[in-house]
């Protein structure tokens, strides 16, 4: 009986030893978890900071992680539209766009650099008055992706040809979400405190748009964040907007890049998943990720494609000053005037 007794001690031992073994194993599993839940909160940070929304890019967790909004579009692609990078060990450029309510206009669009190797992330604003040729005919830079679709080509290709052919800039990948995924980031991630610089009212009925701002300091939550970006009657236009759309990134990245705001992740990506479009696997998610949180928000540069307002034939455009643009594209992008890299 005793020796009976002692086999089945030993037989219980030998269980809770399993099953303190098994317990650890799933704390380091869902250790891992957390990690890479924190790594793709903040790539949604920045990136909704990129589109004035940085946050709409990747609520992505593991357990979700083959159901991406990774687009299936970018394959389609002209072989030399995207040139492909590792990002976790080159420079990436990000083409960010912030489409309007019909999803043909981009309203917002931005060219994001993340660099590795210098440690930093730089942030260009294209005017959406910016005239560019394409097709033969010229064109504001916001209309280009619906004049795309119109000639039976995919609007965010058209997109991405144009800036390259401005900027010199090589793309290596986009991303593009509506103002929707915007105001509803913002209101999971508490909305955000931000000056207002001056007095905002507007009315769009075509555009669902009703601007109603008051100056000063205050809190906007969604809706009247996308009303600060998107108003447009200042003093310098387009070029003043873009300053206040600055403004707004860096006040985003600073409140909302910490970690307390790992548990808006699943929300985030509940938000984003169907009214985004991007050409980066999970994969690349988590690598832009960890570059984005060993950067932080202090290394982070805006600037804005230099150029000047004028009207042309009665219509407002945004005219690009050439030279100055390629010292800015050398200066914080590293290429020259053909798109190779400068060492």
């Amino acid at each position: 009986m005793d020796r009976e007794l002692h086999r089945e001690e030993i037989k219980r031992k030998k269980h809770r030893h399993h099953e303190a073994i098994e317990r650890e194993r799933r704390i380091k599993r869902k250790k891992r978890h957390r990690v890479k839940k924190v790594v793709k909160s903040i790539v949604a940070s920045f990136l909704i900071s990129c589109l004035m929304a940085v946050a709409a890019l990747s609520g992505i967790y593991v357990a979700r992680i083959y159901t991406t909004p990774y687009s299936s579009i970018a394959s389609e692609f002209n072989e030399d539209t995207l040139e492909y990078v590792r990002i976790s060990k080159e420079k990436c450029n990000i083409l960010v766009m912030g489409t309007d309510k019909e999803g043909l206009r981009t309203d917002v669009m931005m060219i994001a650099q993340i660099d590795p190797e210098k440690g930093t992330a730089t942030v260009m604003s294209i005017p959406r008055d910016t005239r560019v040729k394409y097709r033969g005919g010229y064109h504001k830079i916001n209309e280009v992706h619906a004049v795309g679709m119109k000639k039976g080509e995919y609007g965010s290709e058209a997109s991405i040809l144009a800036i390259k052919d401005l900027t010199g800039i090589p793309i290596h990948h986009f991303v593009k979400v509506n103002f929707k995924a915007f105001r509803d980031s913002i209101d999971e991630l508490g909305g955000v405190e931000f000056d207002v610089p001056q007095r905002m009212k507007y009315k769009d009925p075509y555009q669902d748009l009703n601007i109603d701002l008051q100056p000063g300091m205050q809190h906007l939550d969604g809706d009247k964040s996308e009303q600060l970006v998107r108003f447009r009657r200042y003093k310098n236009g387009d070029l003043d907007r873009i300053k206040v759309q600055q403004d707004f990134i860096h006040a985003l990245a600073e409140q909302k890049l910490q970690m307390k705001y790992i548990g808006k992740v699943d929300d985030i990506y509940d938000i984003v998943t169907d009214d985004m479009e991007t050409s980066m696997s999970p994969a690349n998610v988590v690598a832009c990720g960890k570059q984005v949180m060993s950067i932080g928000t202090g290394s982070i540069t805006t600037v804005t494609m230099p150029g000047t307002a004028e009207y042309i034939n009665g219509i407002s455009y945004v005219l690009v000053d050439k030279d100055a643009l390629q010292e800015m594209v050398q200066t914080y992008f590293g290429y020259d005037e053909n798109g190779n890299e400068i060492n």
